[in-house]
């Protein structure tokens, strides 16, 4: 299996353009560089010789820059790994057969192969670890979320075991509403959003809802908002590992692609 390569963000900018594939997926995110036409003459001509002496043409490159361009399957995620740290965008893609992980941070874009059954597998364990959530699950309609404003009370300062202790039987609350500003009251440290996408051969797309995930002193929680019988929109709001996180993404792959 090929090895990683790695790209600058100029780099990456003069292979996508050469690779003549259309705009770049998101959420990667390149911007044109040089400030005239000349410039970005002479921008391109020194890192077409940097591809050729890296023998990039023809090369793995090639196929998995197509594999970005129009995957069968792929699964986006944009996530911010530590606090006020700049964001990680990552895309995994598959036709079937084969497979890559995009992987875009301040420093530039890095490529690797990954196994067309794995896309779940490696785009979460992109995510930097963190304890399951020790709040309950919530479950309120989209619109009185939204209206909900952060709890001036039960915010959860600090860190270590103190921090992560689940709320006092005594000081929990029947309101979902009330026990959600609790909940969005307490800081957040990290967080992210992961979604999958599907294309059939005639082009066609899907993409399936987002979800959110967050983390606070008390560990790592999902967001995800469905519709409901009554014809609202919910979210739910619950504890989330590693191993949740996979078995919902791997729901939304598997809805996607049916």
């Amino acid at each position: 299996m090929p090895t990683q390569e790695f790209f600058t963000p100029v780099a990456f900018d003069f292979l996508w353009e050469s690779a003549g594939i259309g705009e770049l997926p998101y959420p990667l995110r390149v911007r044109s560089h040089g400030r005239t036409e000349l410039e970005r003459r002479e921008l391109r001509r020194g890192f077409d010789a940097e591809f050729a002496a890296r023998d990039i043409p023809g090369s793995h490159v090639e196929e998995w820059l197509a594999l970005l361009a129009r995957p069968s399957i792929s699964i986006d995620a944009l996530f911010i790994p530590e606090f006020q740290a700049p964001p990680v965008a990552a895309l995994a893609a598959s036709d079937g057969r084969q497979a890559v992980l995009a992987v875009q941070d301040a420093t530039g874009v890095s490529l690797r192969p990954a196994y067309p059954d794995g896309l779940v597998s490696a785009v979460v364990d992109l995510l930097p670890q963190a304890p399951r959530g020790s709040e309950s699950s919530i479950t309120i309609p989209i619109d009185e979320a939204l209206r909900t404003e952060p709890a001036r009370s039960g915010v959860v300062a600090g860190s270590g075991a103190g921090a992560r202790r689940r709320t006092a039987l005594s000081e929990r609350t029947t309101d979902p509403r009330q026990a959600y500003a609790q909940l969005i009251a307490q800081p957040r440290s990290r967080g992210g959003q992961l979604a999958a996408n599907s294309r059939d051969d005639l082009g066609a797309k899907r993409r399936s809802a987002v979800l959110a995930w967050f983390d606070t002193a008390t560990g790592r929680y999902l967001s995800l908002s469905r519709p409901g019988t009554d014809g609202r929109e919910w979210v739910t709001v619950s504890p989330a590992d590693a191993k949740t996180l996979r078995s919902r993404l791997g729901e939304m792959v598997a809805g996607v692609a049916s």
